[in-house]
């Protein structure tokens, strides 16, 4: 006969209460307590060790345990806490093709190749609790075994006290086990969780140590992986020197939207433990300091200052400029000023963008660039000149007959008055050189070329643009889509500063079309 376990709980808890309020209203227990039921907080698994290195961690977060077809396992749980009143619970698999579960909580892979999920949960009183434990169980129809295993880690060096996580990748991919058995073959120097990979450093006698790091299949091939890092003493710092390439003091200008810079600098002795470097920012709304790594975080200056730990310091002061912008296409890991549109490809090149066009109509094709580590400041007083170098559709030599470029821009001062599209309209620059490697430079002098709203930009006081986007269209007549390159997007203080730098730094000739 099936039971109602709800309503027999329900019945004991009432039978309970009703005894502890009689019990309660005696002479003898005045002031006494109603008794309630201790509900459960949470239920875990108790996997055995060999089955708990097992265990991995797929896409979708889940906790993973392999099994292979006809394999059986006896599943333990943890149900707190431990003088919960009702600690019954029902036994579930998801998927019984694949593998089922007793109601005692034995699993028994069934067949492969495919998963099932396993919970324990509360049942009675504490049903739709939300409290159980889950395990996806992962069958194979056979013991796949590992034929290659290769190991990685973010770095070849770790000094002493710290920590250095390493990874391993099994070959084949359907490899049925996915971890391995860490270990090291220099203990005095090192120590690794044989489960999770994460080596921690100790201290040698000497300044550096090699320790191989190995890691064993566990499905009994013998398969190992190995990779070697070198354990670096602890070697305290005496004197630090940051070089002063990009100091204020020697001209140089930090652009905002570059984000970061790498300081480079110099220690006595050499092989010393850098992370015992203490830096530091003087103004973080400007900028922050890690290990030497600036993050820029706002306009003006700033001294950045490391530090030994005897107190001994070495300066820097950088300049971030309001105003200047600087894209050229050098950090793969970011840039600003790419295609609007997703329908738009591109792909990223040690100093350009290569473009792909996508139609707009049978005969036109488009292809708008936007920025989009916005907002975008430009400051007329400081740096009044944009230019963007880029390979122009008509010099392509395939038969574009037109095209269109423009800004479209929007954007407040800081007195709050509103200028939109720079120009004004289509082809709307104030200078053009035409390079002599197939590129032209687009030059806008806010100084000359007002927007279309606004007029022309204030020399006293910057402007943010909350969009700012280059239209690069109506390009006709041609009905199939072509690629271009996108060089660099930058302001300037002068028309000659471009030239200049278009000679000096491109290393490209060029003539004045306009």
């Amino acid at each position: 006969m099936k039971r109602n376990n709800n309503k027999i709980y329900a019945i004991m808890l009432m039978m309970g209460l009703a005894t502890a309020a009689m019990t309660s209203c005696s002479d003898d227990n005045e002031g006494g307590n109603l008794y309630s039921a201790v509900i459960p907080s949470k239920v875990e698994f108790n996997l055995p060790e060999a089955q708990q290195q097992l265990v991995y961690t797929d896409a979708t977060g889940a906790k993973c345990l392999p099994l292979v077809k006809g394999e059986t396992l006896q599943l333990q749980y943890t149900m707190t806490p431990e003088d919960v009143t009702y600690n019954d619970v029902r036994w579930t698999s998801s998927n019984v093709d694949f593998a089922t579960v007793s109601d005692q909580g034995l699993v028994t892979a069934v067949n492969g190749d495919g998963y099932s999920i396993v919970q324990v949960a509360p049942v009675g009183l504490h049903e739709g609790s939300g409290i159980n434990a889950n395990l996806k169980v992962v069958v194979s129809s056979e013991m796949r075994k590992a034929t290659a295993i290769t190991v990685t880690s973010t770095s070849t060096e770790v000094y002493a006290g710290d920590t250095l996580h390493f990874c391993a990748f099994i070959a084949p991919d359907n490899s049925t086990y996915k971890t391995v058995k860490w270990s090291v073959d220099n203990e005095a120097a090192a120590s690794i969780d044989p489960m999770t990979g994460v080596l921690t450093a100790k201290q040698a006698e000497a300044a550096t140590t090699p320790v191989k790091v190995i890691a064993t299949a566990l499905d009994g091939s013998g398969v190992v992986g190995e990779k070697s890092v070198n354990v670096k003493k602890i070697v305290a710092p005496e004197s630090v020197a940051i070089d002063q390439t990009f100091s204020a003091a020697n001209g140089y200008e930090c652009a905002l939207n570059e984000q970061t810079l790498n300081l480079g600098f110099t220690t006595v002795p050499a092989e010393c433990t850098t992370s015992l470097l203490k830096w530091t920012s003087s103004d973080e709304s400007i900028a922050t300091v890690d290990a030497g790594v600036v993050s820029f975080k706002g306009f003006g200056k700033v001294t950045i200052t490391a530090a030994t730990p005897d107190g001994k310091t070495s300066s820097i002061e950088l300049n971030i400029p309001c105003g200047l912008v600087r894209e050229t296409y050098r950090n793969e890991n970011h840039y600003s000023f790419r295609p609007a549109n997703a329908s738009t490809k591109y792909t990223w090149g040690n100093g350009f963008l290569t473009v792909t066009t996508a139609a707009t109509n049978a005969t036109t094709q488009r292809a708008d660039l936007k920025w989009y580590d916005l907002p975008l400041t430009l400051h007329a007083g400081n740096y009044p000149v944009l230019a963007v170098k880029i390979e122009d559709a008509k010099d392509l030599g395939i038969g574009v007959t037109g095209r269109n470029f423009n800004f479209d821009a929007v954007g407040k001062s800081e007195s709050g008055k509103e200028y939109k599209a720079l120009g004004g309209g289509n082809n709307k620059w104030s200078n053009e050189l035409k390079c002599a490697d197939g590129s032209r430079v687009f030059i806008y002098d806010l100084s000359k070329v007002a927007f279309g709203t606004g007029g022309v930009a204030p020399t006293n006081e910057s402007i943010s643009f909350r969009v700012f986007q280059l239209k690069y269209a109506d390009i006709k007549t041609i009905d199939h889509s072509f690629n271009y390159k996108v060089y660099w997007m930058q302001t300037f203080k002068s028309v000659a500063d471009v030239e200049n730098y278009v000679k000096k730094v491109d290393h490209v000739e060029y003539d004045v079309v306009k």
